[in-house]
């Protein structure tokens, strides 16, 4: 694998260190909790202004921990970002002080083979906190209601930011005990910048080709509602295309999505929104490693049945206005602007060589641009025989 790449452009450089494991749905609030621990491990330091200092030294080094989903696995990410130290008068500032730094603030706190019981805490309430507000939006728990109900009992069905429940569970040595699990999972390492050979870095990781979630719930109807006291009802409704990345169809997939619902010039927005005046908001996701498509909008809960009917019209209709040669350039240009980063350049490396089946942005754009509007047509077909499961999510206050 190719850990080493050159991109100076910015006069910067960048450690990336990764973590994947496959995603276990009874250890999702453990996991996230350890996310959350990692995230706040600069407790290490005395005080914030400690750690504050330290970055300043190193002429403003930006240290961060995410946790990020790709299909079925997880992947941590530890990342430290720098100027490169060629472009800085000071004998002082090298690379390996940035090294140094970066690889204390990616060890946790453990102390005596525990966890620390502050950093702990910590790491908690911040979690706690995090998911109290996301339970506070209905179009999350809309959303959450339509993925937990269509994938019930399959690797998919898990809270993505935690439950509450699970987390006031988890003690101290639980969470250390998911720590050491977390150890043995694969690691890899991408340096970004002008680096000679001597850091030392593993260079191999195991292609994973299973990440798409096939499964489904058997499911006995196509409507579930669910009652909440809201004005309005967050409507949810899953197409079930069974297009999954890997899929060369997947490309003609997400420019006709784009237009569909998830583009400023959305066709579901001009249709249901503008022409009829049913909803609040529209638009459409594309859950590639889930091969399903989730329309969503706001809606009253009178109007369901009309807005589904005017959803229908809009797919029947939106060939008519699909001018595909102006919706790719659109959509390319859209693309390259978020791709001309390195972040985003580091991040499409490690997931070409860790799930190969999913998008190659080395051809993307050429596959992008190859697609055709018989490809579009065939998308089109699959949208209209899919299976369609409606959820409706509150909408019951008066």
């Amino acid at each position: 694998m190719e850990n080493y790449i050159e991109l100076n452009k910015f006069h910067t450089f960048s450690i990336k260190r990764y973590h994947i494991s496959k995603i276990n749905p009874k250890d999702v609030t453990k996991r996230m909790l350890l996310l959350s621990y990692l995230q706040i491990s600069s407790l290490k330091y005395k005080t914030e202004e400690d750690i504050v200092r330290v970055c300043e030294d190193l002429y403003d080094f930006r240290y961060s921990v995410k946790g990020d989903l790709h299909g079925s696995y997880w992947m941590i990410t530890f990342q430290g970002n720098a100027i490169d130290p060629k472009y800085i008068s000071d004998e002082a500032y090298t690379k390996d002080k940035v090294f140094e730094v970066f690889n204390d603030l990616s060890t946790p706190l453990v102390i005596d083979n525990k966890l620390d019981k502050k950093t702990f805490q910590r790491a908690k309430k911040l979690l706690s906190a995090s998911i109290l507000k996301l339970e506070k939006y209905p179009a999350v728990k809309a959303t959450n209601f339509a993925l937990h109900t269509f994938f019930k009992d399959t690797l998919r069905d898990y809270q993505p930011k935690g439950d509450m429940e699970e987390l006031k569970k988890i003690t101290i040595d639980e969470l250390y005990e998911y720590y050491l699990e977390f150890l043995q999972e694969e690691e890899t390492t991408i340096f970004i910048g002008a680096f000679d050979k001597k850091y030392p870095i593993k260079d191999t990781i195991t292609p994973h080709m299973d990440h798409n979630f096939i499964e489904r719930a058997k499911l006995d109807k196509d409507i579930y509602l669910y009652p909440h006291k809201s004005k309005l009802m967050n409507l949810r409704i899953i197409y079930d295309l069974n297009i999954f990345t890997g899929d060369d169809r997947i490309y003609a997939l997400s420019i006709f999505n784009y237009f569909l619902g998830s583009s400023n010039y959305s066709y579901l927005f001009r249709i249901v929104r503008e022409k009829y005046g049913l909803c609040y908001s529209i638009s459409s996701d594309l859950y590639g490693a889930s091969g399903i498509v989730i329309i969503g909008a706001e809606v009253k809960k009178d109007d369901l049945n009309l807005v589904i009917e005017k959803i229908d019209e809009a797919l029947k209709e939106s060939l008519n206005s699909f001018d595909l040669e102006k919706i790719k350039r659109v959509f390319v240009l859209t693309h390259k602007a978020s791709y001309d980063q390195q972040d985003s350049y580091a991040s499409d490396l490690i997931c070409k060589k860790a799930f190969p089946i999913a998008y190659d942005s080395n051809t993307y754009i050429d596959k992008i641009n190859s697609v055709t509007m018989d490809d579009i047509k065939e998308v089109f077909n699959t949208f209209m025989k899919s299976r369609r499961v409606i959820f409706g999510y509150g909408g019951d206050k008066k």
